[in-house]
Order: C-alpha cells, then structure tokens, then sequence
C-alpha cells in the first residue's frame, strides 16, 4: 500500500486498485489499468469533490445575501411607515 495526499484526501494505491479515502473511509475507487494513471484519476475525482463543495459554498452565501437584503429592505420599509 503507497499513500499520498492530495488536497486533503489520501490517495491509496492497494495490489490492484486505487483509492480516495477521507479519515480512513473510501469516497472513490478506482481499478488498475495498464497505461492510465491511478494517481491522476484520483486527483480528477478530488478536484470534481471540490469544485461540487465550492458549488455548496457559494449557493449558500448568495442565500444569506438575499435574506440581509430582504431583511434590510423590511427594516427600511418600517421605518418608512412609521
């Protein structure tokens, strides 16, 4: 077993396959086949869970910007009534 890191995932390379594992639980595997690197396809896979998560990320923040501007626009809206 040969193990790096990458991103902050392990990529395992076992007998006849490869691995992407986080705290010791596998997230993707991948056979050996003669001419293609194992490595590089857990790095593909890594940099595909990544971008899924900044995805996530950024959805979120546009969420919490459109509930602070609604809530200002309330606010606004009050103080103008009042």
């Amino acid at each position: 077993m040969i193990k790096n890191i990458y991103r902050g995932y392990d990529i395992v390379e076992y007998d006849t396959q490869w691995k992407v594992e986080l705290d010791n639980k596998s997230i993707a595997t991948f056979d050996k086949v003669e001419g293609v690197s194992g490595e590089a396809s857990c790095m593909c896979e890594i940099d595909r869970i990544k971008r899924q998560e900044r995805v996530e990320v950024d959805a979120n923040i546009q969420r919490v910007d459109a509930q602070v501007k609604l809530d200002n626009n309330i606010k606004k809206a009050r103080n103008n009534g009042s």
